[in-house]
């Protein structure tokens, strides 16, 4: 009865928002209110200690949510920065297929490895929509674009990950980089599924050389981490590939032409300078109301870019009006994600994913190994954020793989890896949001279920090899 009640939150969100009967606002809240109950199991004060259980689960969410709403507003404030509707009005049409392409696997990865926090997603989305492509499938097309996370905005989670299992963080992310090579031929025959739906065809040429990218990309990601520190693997696998595609696609043919290559290229290459440099920065002053929640130091991402993004909109004679269009499609999106955020906080307070976790173990038995990629797949769907999953479930999965007598870095390699991150509702819905159409997130799910199944297989095949 416990167990039931601890997992009702969860079974009445995912059912709502798949069934389509529920926003993600009113399931989610709902779902907030279910956990209260659950909560009280677990409080040595039972109903007495529930007010100031709630009360402290909403202040850290509001803390919690302060980044990821932050880093979203300061993409869109970025991506409307660059935006030239009147360069793009008499620009070369760009094959639909390239920019599909472009969107899932580069410029959206490129994009959330110097941001995090789903922005990639964004700029994939704004891409997608100046082809034509809106609704479910430019959304699924769309969450492709974090499977760069392990490396998202520098690598906080992977951080934190890293940390909490007690091993080198280069160590796992180079597993992460080798889960995500093995499961990119999998997401491309995903992608040209989506690619379908949306009505664009791709020739078997162009397969070819869409495989022969990710491959490249795959090399790139695993090459780097003997080279470099694992935090800027993601950024230099991806940008490069980027550069490459965009001079092939239009090469600059006179001095004229180079000079406007060079100007489109400088707002992407100040904002990775800015955030490569501001890691110079070894104790910036910083934020920390909650002791055990994380910092926002001055010289954090969501800075680097809001500096960035303001001041290329200081340099327009429209910034603040370009400004203010951005951020009048901030309020929803805003909500959406506080509300997930908070949902997250309250049940990691309460204990909720951690005792779901144990069950599931104990269940398995001796095939308990083969259960850390379900609970990393629960943990990334839940907390929607690598840090958050990684918080939640780490410890546990430590343990886990100790017991069985696999490497120290299977098990947590396998939960900083997870690829539920890209179906967590919280992204869904954002990304739903901006997709425009009308998307629910049931059609989205519907489209991209594919990915969870991915990701778990490529974990089993990862306890497997050990």
């Amino acid at each position: 009865m416990t167990l039931l009640i601890q997992a009702l939150p969860l079974l009445v969100l995912v059912g709502l928002l798949a069934s389509g009967r529920a926003g993600p606002v009113a399931a989610c809240a709902l779902a907030i209110l279910l956990s209260l109950p659950a909560a009280m199991l677990e409080l040595p004060q039972g109903a007495a200690g529930l007010p100031g259980f709630a009360l402290a689960s909403a202040a850290q969410g509001l803390w919690l949510a302060l980044i990821p709403v932050g880093v979203m507003a300061g993409g869109l404030l970025f991506h409307a920065a660059i935006a030239r509707p009147e360069r793009e009005a008499t620009a070369a049409p760009r094959d639909r297929v390239a920019v599909l392409f472009d969107s899932a696997f580069l410029l959206g990865p490129f994009t959330e490895a110097v941001t995090g926090f789903g922005v990639g997603s964004v700029f994939a989305i704004g891409a997608l929509r100046r082809v034509g492509i809106e609704g479910a499938t430019a959304a699924a097309i769309a969450m492709l674009a974090q499977i760069i996370v392990p490396w998202g905005g520098l690598g906080p989670g992977t951080a934190v990950g890293a940390a909490l299992a007690g091993i080198p963080a280069q160590t796992m992310a180079l597993r992460n980089a080798v889960q995500l090579a093995a499961a990119l031929p999998f997401l491309l025959l995903l992608f040209w599924r989506f690619a379908a739906s949306a009505g664009v065809s791709i020739s078997a040429r162009q397969r070819f050389g869409q495989a022969a990218w990710l491959a490249g990309l795959a090399g790139l990601l695993i090459g780097w981490h003997f080279l470099v520190p694992w935090e800027v693997c993601g950024l230099l696998a991806t940008g490069p590939l980027l550069a490459a595609r965009m001079l092939l696609a239009a090469p600059p043919r006179s001095a004229d032409a180079w000079r406007r290559a060079v100007a489109g290229a400088f707002a992407y290459v100040l904002l990775a300078a800015v955030l490569l440099g501001s890691r110079l920065w070894p104790h910036p002053p910083s934020l920390q109301p909650f002791a055990d929640l994380p910092a926002l130091p001055l010289n954090h991402a969501m800075v680097a870019l809001w500096v960035v993004a303001l001041g290329l909109l200081a340099a327009r004679r429209d910034g603040a009006m370009v400004a203010a269009q951005a951020l009048r499609r901030m309020p929803r999106t805003a909500l959406v994600l506080l509300l997930f955020v908070l949902l997250a906080r309250t049940l990691g307070n309460a204990g909720i994913p951690q005792a779901l976790a144990v069950a599931l173990a104990g269940v398995a038995g001796g095939l308990a190994p083969y259960a850390g990629p379900l609970l990393a797949a629960g943990g990334g769907f839940v907390t929607g954020t690598n840090t958050g999953g990684n918080s939640a479930m780490m410890p546990l999965q430590s343990a886990l793989g100790r017991a069985a007598g696999l490497a120290p870095a299977v098990l947590p390699a396998v939960q900083n890896g997870t690829l539920t991150l890209l179906m967590a509702p919280q992204l869904t819905a954002v990304v739903a949001q901006l997709a425009g159409g009308g998307t629910r997130l049931a059609q989205v799910w519907r489209l991209s279920w594919p990915v969870a199944v991915i990701g778990i297989l490529i974990g089993m095949a990862a306890v497997a090899i050990g």
